[in-house]
């Protein structure tokens, strides 16, 4: 039912603000003091075509699987026990592979990943998760 209404919004020409992918992506610009109408635009169409893509409900749920607290983000704890349950990488190992992908992908490097930060680093060929 949910995906549903967010199609049927989306064909109305509008954007539900309780979007993961919209929430994420006006975090990026809380620090503004305004938006100017190219910023809206670019905004809206980047907002559109994200939720439109079809692989969307894929992305989000395996980044609320690393998401281990629900709080919108993925820190090195819930990284690190994500790719430990994996049984792929030894303990050493473990620490640079966390490491490089906070590095590769914290764009604002505030410690964590955001949701526009995973799906940026999905796209990247050499730094994929899952």
């Amino acid at each position: 039912k949910q995906w549903y209404q967010r199609r049927v919004a989306i064909t109305a020409g509008m954007i539900p603000l309780e979007h993961p992918y919209v929430i994420a992506l006006l975090d990026d610009f809380k620090n503004e003091k305004a938006f100017t109408y190219g910023m809206v635009v670019e905004l809206y169409h980047r907002m559109k075509n994200n939720i439109e893509d079809n692989t969307f409900d894929d992305r989000l749920k395996l980044f609320k699987q690393y998401d281990l607290d629900s709080n919108g983000y993925i820190n090195r704890y819930d990284l690190k026990e994500c790719l430990q349950k994996d049984n792929y990488y030894d303990d050493k190992e473990l620490d640079v592979v966390v490491d490089l992908v906070l590095h590769f992908g914290d764009s604002n490097h505030d410690g964590k990943l955001s949701y526009i930060e995973f799906l940026e680093m999905l796209e990247k060929p050499d730094c994929q998760l899952g």
